[in-house]
């Protein structure tokens, strides 16, 4: 079992923690509609911000880099680096699984340690180090603004689905709700967030409309991009309800 990331604590940032206490927040079958196992009573909140490997080595810290496929091992180099290491999936297989499926280079955001190579290690002579993965929280085939050079998001979280498209992304004096019909666009103030049975919520109103979303620790692939999140969202506008993935930003929630 992997390292939970979870601080249980009130008055939390959003970007703190948003595992369960001593939990592992991922199922064996990666679906947006199960329910994210409960935790204890106190505040859980979202882990991050993100941060460059190079200012946080802290396996607390979320890691951002491209993990490249090669043979039977893969390797790990951080954004903004040039030091290749070799990888060590000590998580819950998500990243290993991915590279199964004819995916050879992926962006990732982690929780990890880099490490020196241990001396029983001799196939990975060559590289600069190791890095032990132990939670995968997003990924991405690379290329399509995916990777590195993607500009750091500015939210506190967003989420989305398909079938039919709609997305919320939270900021810190409301919600968006973007969807094909019309409203195409709907912007909401008197946001407000709770944690609600082991998840996190988010209310906001709009002279008409009422969004509610939900965000769980539960696995989750897009299933149009074939991007994973670590995050399950569930939402709902005007008693209409939706379902998706969600991605963490950068921003702390108000």
């Amino acid at each position: 079992m992997s390292r939970c990331r979870i601080l249980c604590l009130t008055g939390l940032s959003v970007m703190s923690a948003l595992l369960a206490c001593g939990c592992n927040p991922q199922s064996e079958n990666a679906s947006p509609s199960a329910t994210a196992p409960a935790a204890p009573a106190g505040r859980i909140e979202f882990s991050g911000p993100l941060q460059e490997e190079a200012s946080a080595e802290s396996g607390l810290a979320i890691k951002r880099g491209i993990v490249t496929a090669d043979g039977d091992h893969a390797s790990y180099r951080a954004c903004g680096d040039r030091a290749d290491l070799w990888l060590l999936d000590e998580g819950e297989g998500a990243l290993t699984q991915l590279l199964t499926e004819d995916l050879t280079s992926l962006y990732i955001e982690a929780y990890g340690e880099r490490g020196p190579i241990p001396d029983n290690l001799t196939a990975a002579a060559g590289h600069a180090g190791v890095f032990l993965l132990e939670q995968l929280l997003y990924a991405a085939p690379t290329g399509e603004n995916r990777g590195c050079e993607r500009a750091p998001p500015d939210y506190v979280v967003t989420a989305r689905g398909n079938e039919p498209f709609w997305a919320a992304e939270v900021t810190q004096t409301g919600m968006v709700w973007k969807q094909p019909d019309d409203p195409q666009e709907i912007r909401l103030g008197e946001l407000q967030a709770e944690d609600v049975e082991g998840a996190v919520g988010y209310s906001a109103r709009a002279a008409q409309h009422k969004v509610e979303l939900q965000i769980e620790a539960q696995a989750c692939r897009d299933s149009m991009s074939g991007e994973y999140f670590a995050y399950a969202a569930r939402a709902v506008l005007d008693g209409r309800e939706f379902k998706g993935c969600a991605h963490v930003g950068t921003q702390d929630a108000p």
